[in-house]
C-alpha cells in the first residue's frame, strides 16, 4: 500500500473532484501498480497538474510554494503545473 506525495507541499495525490481538489493531506492510499500519475510517469512527462478550488484550506496553505493560475473551464478551481519528479511513491 502506498500514497502519492508531492514532497515541496507535503501534500498527497487524490483523484479530482468536481470543484474539489486533487492534491490534500491525507490522499488516496493505493493498494495495486495504477495511480493517478501512472500515465505521466510512464509517457516521462515532466509536468503533471495539480486542481485546487479557490480560496480553499489547501489553496491557502500551497500559495506561496505553488504558482497557480485560473482554470479556464472551471469557476472554482485554479491550476498549477507542477513537475513530475517533485511526487514520490510513499510505502505505508
Amino acid at each position: 500500500m502506498y500514497r502519492l506525495k508531492h514532497v515541496p507541499t507535503g501534500m498527497y495525490y487524490q483523484p479530482h473532484k468536481y470543484r474539489g481538489s486533487n492534491i490534500s493531506k491525507r490522499g488516496k492510499v493505493y493498494q495495486t501498480k495504477t495511480h493517478g500519475l501512472s500515465t505521466a510517469f510512464k509517457s516521462k512527462s515532466k509536468t503533471f497538474s495539480v486542481y485546487v478550488e479557490k480560496n480553499s484550506r489547501t489553496h491557502k496553505e500551497t500559495k506561496d510554494i505553488l504558482v497557480f493560475v485560473e482554470c479556464t473551464y472551471s469557476h472554482h478551481q485554479i491550476i498549477c503545473e507542477t513537475n513530475t519528479c517533485d511526487w514520490v511513491i510513499e510505502e505505508i
